[in-house]
């Protein structure tokens, strides 16, 4: 089974989506389901999933701004298919240096749909063999440097692999923390180590990947520059005993300290996207024009945002416009329509749809009981 998320604002696709396709019989399973950008990426970065269906008109981040955000940022190689109306085709076509790999357009019918599936099944079973034979060689690799190196008298000490992985997290520990020294000490030591047993290169070539995989994911979670992480030291075991693999973990140590010095916590970058959304939520702002306007990464962004005020960037702004709206119907003779259509929202049917949601109320029946 491959997995699925789909992203679309308005209720009755998703609707469509859920109940019309037939999922498992075309070899998939629907993960989840989204109704704007930035909440697709929450769910991205949840679910790795294999194939993403998106629409491109949708609120806070549109379809064009996630899938280049999943591209450029996070690094997302899922296959992706774009859900658009006939009117917005040629729009939809924009997306191709994106790596777009099917369009449908609306409505949805399920005949084309199933089709579409069952033809993706090609490119998503290449690239999972692609994935597997490229472990498969990593392992052979691996072993043949482990017959090369273990002692004529016996096997390779397990102990060693729980000792490399404890340094591998304690390197990540030192770099977030800015500490160089510590980390100068960390290299010499592995290096020592590996000097004294030749078995404990392997693991120290472990070490090394997984705190290699761990700083790109960090890095571009961030926006930082990743030449560092581009250099050739990291795999190139000769050079770490020239001062190469220590100089490298100095630099980057030293990169995050001065990111550190910069932004010395969330807080006041939060703090700073509030005071924007308080002083935008009527226009259709998208979290991508957020974080361009306070300069920092989308994704990491709406991670900090959400895990300080407790609720995902749309979610915010959509309590934002219905507070708004409450005070508007409370105070005004403005039709429903119209205040949708001020707070930012495409259509009554969903602005209606979310101040029920928040409030417990239609709009019509909120207006009755509290106007005058």
């Amino acid at each position: 089974m491959y997995k699925v998320i789909v992203a679309d604002d308005e209720p009755f696709m998703l609707e469509g989506w859920k109940t019309m396709i037939d999922w498992q019989g075309c070899g998939y399973e629907l993960c989840g389901t989204a109704t704007d950008g930035e909440e697709a990426l929450e769910l991205i970065n949840h679910v790795n999933p294999d194939l993403v269906v998106t629409d491109i008109q949708m609120p806070v981040l549109d379809g064009l701004g996630l899938i280049r955000t999943m591209r450029e940022e996070l690094k997302y190689d899922s296959q992706i298919v774009i859900v658009t109306g006939y009117s917005e085709f040629g729009y939809a076509q924009q997306a191709i240096r994106y790596r777009v790999n099917e369009y449908v357009l609306k409505p949805l019918v399920p005949e084309e749909i199933h089709e579409l599936l069952r033809n993706l099944i090609v490119p998503l079973d290449t690239q999972r063999q692609e994935i597997e034979i490229k472990l498969a060689e990593e392992q052979y690799h691996a072993m043949e440097i482990l017959d090369s190196t273990t002692d004529e008298g016996g096997m390779l000490d397990e102990a060693d692999l729980e000792k490399m992985a404890s340094r591998a997290r304690q390197f990540i520990a030192l770099i977030e923390a800015g500490d160089v020294t510590g980390v100068a000490r960390s290299v010499d030591d592995m290096l020592q180590e590996i000097q004294e047993s030749r078995a404990a290169m392997i693991w120290a070539q472990s070490a090394v990947r997984y705190i290699h995989g761990e700083l790109l994911r960090r890095y571009s979670m961030i926006g930082a520059d990743q030449t560092l992480l581009q250099v050739r030291t990291w795999h190139h075991t000769e050079s770490w005993f020239m001062g190469d693999l220590k100089k490298l973990f100095i630099r980057i140590t030293e990169t995050f300290a001065s990111m550190a010095q910069a932004d010395p916590g969330s807080s006041s970058l939060v703090a700073e996207a509030v005071q924007y959304l308080k002083e935008h939520y009527r226009t259709k702002i998208k979290l991508q024009q957020l974080a361009n306007h306070i300069h920092v990464n989308s994704a990491y962004l709406g991670q900090q945002f959400k895990r300080e005020m407790g609720v995902s960037f749309s979610e915010y702004v959509h309590r934002l416009r219905i507070e708004e709206a409450r005070r508007m119907l409370r105070r005004t003779n403005m039709k429903i329509s119209d205040i949708a259509f001020e707070l930012g929202y495409h259509d009554a049917e969903y602005f209606t749809e979310k101040f029920k949601a928040l409030t417990g109320e239609l709009p019509s029946l909120y207006k009755n009981n509290n106007q005058g």
